[in-house]
């Protein structure tokens, strides 16, 4: 018997994670508190992609954490329906192109050049999905990862954990309409409905 965990087990659980700190539960078990009915490993199973979440439990994790059942499950849509949405969206990216730095000699300090903050700093906003990224931050961002202006500020198919499930071809299609603008987008969308009519 296979100890490798399915991944779509494990992008789901790091955004029930990230749901849970969204929501100001540090821990696992404060938000277990407001879901006394579970037991202590059922979260911890979620979360470390141990275990598959039934629909029911999404929709509980949903309503508890303020999160989209559907941004939970498929990774697609508003994180969450009110003024925070853009925060965890910037967040989200941010890790992104940080986590692109990694496997790169000397990107890291690269980057903490281009946005002009200590790995101490980056390193909290990394940690702390609340901690707000301020535009200058988001645009200096941008510059380093030679992305459009308001990139960051977009959910984007290639800065996702669920587009890894994704098929190669089907992921560069995405990623192709994630990084266009709307007029071109739409050209782009009246293309590939050619091939189905």
């Amino acid at each position: 018997m296979s100890d490798k965990k399915n991944p779509t087990a494990v992008q789901i659980g790091q955004r029930i994670k990230q749901a849970r700190k969204m929501a100001g539960f540090e821990t696992a078990a404060q938000l277990l508190e407001e879901i006394p009915e579970w037991g202590t490993g059922r979260l911890g199973n979620y979360e470390a992609g141990i275990s598959l979440p039934s629909p029911d439990d999404i929709k509980l994790i949903s309503r508890v954490t303020g999160s989209s059942p559907c941004w939970i499950m498929f990774g697609l849509g508003p994180i969450r329906a009110s003024g925070r949405d853009l925060q965890a969206i910037r967040h989200q990216n941010l890790v992104y192109v940080f986590e692109g730095c990694r496997g790169e000699r000397g990107a890291i300090t690269s980057f903490l050049k281009a946005v002009g903050l200590s790995r101490s700093k980056i390193d909290e906003h990394l940690d702390n999905p609340f901690l707000a990224i301020p535009d200058r931050l988001a645009r200096k961002c941008e510059i380093f990862a030679e992305r459009k202006s308001g990139w960051l500020d977009e959910q984007h198919v290639e800065s996702d954990p669920v587009c890894a499930a994704f098929p190669d071809e089907m992921r560069r299609v995405m990623e192709i309409y994630s990084n266009l603008s709307g007029e071109k987008r739409e050209l782009f969308l009246k293309m590939a409905e050619v091939f189905v009519e």
